[in-house]
């Protein structure tokens, strides 16, 4: 971290290492939602079975489709008639009543997103699947994505596969996944200042890297890169950053209901220990807010920045 004025401490680092807030989340805020087979689950290990899994392929599709349009009674469709959605907080049974629930979450986050990876579909018997896998929900406003593992039974009746019951868990722990939205690059001016932010996943998707520069009257002032990845040892989403004159840093990321809360400290190129809480709220999918809060370069305390909003930089074509 580089700090050449106690008022010019943690401005550019702070950026990379933000706390990303949003607002409270509509109870369905996890939802079944399979769009994509991977490798594994195109493989072949019931015989035979290469079209039933190609229909459960195809019934997923189908719902995410269903899902984005916000159409509730279609959603529901998908399930039995007295098929069953469970959570950590929820359990829901009965078509009418699976309707009611997507309902009320279309009502309050309109315009939503599923993004589903499926590890497998197995076949335990004749008219019975199973399918597991990870899924996204992505907003299209101020909340932020979140991913759950899921599983779900389906049977078949009158020749269609249906969702019998579908199960989600572990909404509580935090994925590299609910960062993807950050790849791209973000612009901001700040007084006389132009911050640049770029975000992009590493070869081999462990982490998402991070470039950032801050330029005053058209030269570079401060730059640096950073990575972002959970943390083998601990299984929470870690940063580290480094700025170009050697400054260094790391930062712990949690997310507190809707929020995210990432504590920073690191020290700048000349030796001096530095520490901040940095606070990034998401407008929409094109637009955040930054602010450091609770700030310090060794021993002296630094006033709060002002919020700053980022815009997506959009490539042209």
């Amino acid at each position: 971290m580089n700090v050449r004025s106690k008022t010019a401490a943690l401005g550019a680092v702070a950026l990379a290492v933000g706390v990303l807030i949003a607002e409270d989340r509509p109870r369905l805020r996890r939802v079944f939602a399979p769009v994509q087979p991977t490798a594994a689950a195109s493989g072949d290990k019931d015989g035979g079975r290469e079209t039933d899994r190609a229909a459960i392929e195809k019934s997923s599709r189908d719902f995410s489709a269903a899902f984005a349009k916000g159409d509730a009674k279609a959603c529901a469709a998908f399930w039995t008639e007295t098929g069953e959605y469970h959570d950590e907080d929820l359990t829901v049974r009965g078509r009418g009543e699976i309707e009611k629930l997507f309902t009320d979450f279309f009502k309050s986050s309109p315009k939503s997103k599923v993004h589903v990876v499926i590890e497998s579909i197995r076949f335990p018997a004749r008219d019975l699947a199973i399918e597991d896998g990870m899924m996204k929900l992505d907003g299209a406003g101020k909340d932020l994505p979140s991913s759950t593992y899921y599983s779900v039974l389906h049977v078949r009746e009158d020749g269609r596969w249906k969702i019998a019951v579908s199960r989600e868990w572990g909404a509580d722990q935090d994925r590299l996944h609910d960062l993807d939205w950050l790849i791209g690059t973000w612009s901001a001016t700040i007084k006389d200042q132009q911050v640049t932010l770029s975000f992009q996943r590493d070869k081999g998707r462990s982490f998402l890297v991070g470039e950032f520069t801050r330029k005053a009257k058209g030269k570079t002032s401060a730059s640096g890169t950073m990575k972002i990845g959970v943390d083998p040892q601990s299984g929470q989403l870690h940063s580290w950053h480094f700025e170009d004159d050697g400054g260094h840093g790391q930062a712990h990321w949690a997310r507190d209901g809707n929020k995210w809360l990432l504590e920073a400290a690191g020290v700048t190129a000349d030796g001096i220990d530095t520490a901040a809480v940095n606070v990034i709220s998401r407008l929409s999918q094109d637009e955040f807010t930054w602010r450091s809060i609770d700030r310090s370069v060794g021993d002296a305390d630094l006033p709060d920045t002002a919020p700053i909003k980022l815009t997506r930089v959009r490539e042209t074509k």
